[in-house]
């Protein structure tokens, strides 16, 4: 498959990531080291807290998210981004869900610099009912056909 370019992407252009599962003991091994608070760690504390047990912490997620969204960076002539970051953590992830993201472009201009564009993201990673745990929006950075010609 030919990687897109930025000219090859229109507003409401949609893309599906990867399924990634959220594996109960991988996601309480990265609680303990990068967020160790009891609803990511002890399934009893999480229940005393209202919560159907442990939930993933949104380090965790956000890092899920980004395993999902790599098969779609696989297929744009994607550069390095992150600008403009706004990220809702909408409901918990719990240990078996399964995630996936969706991104739908939301923006498009042309860059100072010619060999690259600028797209404005919507991306949901929603879980296996469909739902939403995470939304970012963001903006990210594609290659120009220009820099090809270059």
């Amino acid at each position: 498959m030919e990687k897109l370019y930025f000219e090859d992407i229109n507003v409401g252009d949609a893309f599906t990531g990867a399924k990634v599962l959220v594996e109960p003991e991988t996601m309480i091994v990265f609680a303990k080291e990068y967020d160790n608070q009891p609803m990511h760690t002890d399934p009893a504390a999480a229940r005393a807290m209202g919560l159907e047990g442990v939930i993933a912490s949104g380090a965790y997620t956000f890092a899920l998210g980004t395993k999902s969204t790599s098969a779609i960076w696989e297929q744009l002539h994607f550069l390095p981004s992150g600008l403009g970051f706004q990220m809702s953590f909408v409901r918990p992830a719990l240990g078996g869900d399964e995630l996936q993201a969706h991104v739908e472009i939301i923006s498009k201009r042309e860059s100072r610099d010619p060999s690259r564009g600028v797209l404005g993201i919507k991306s949901t990673l929603r879980n296996q009912q469909g739902v939403s745990v995470l939304d970012i929006e963001n903006v990210w950075l594609l290659r120009t056909k220009k820099e090809k010609q270059s």
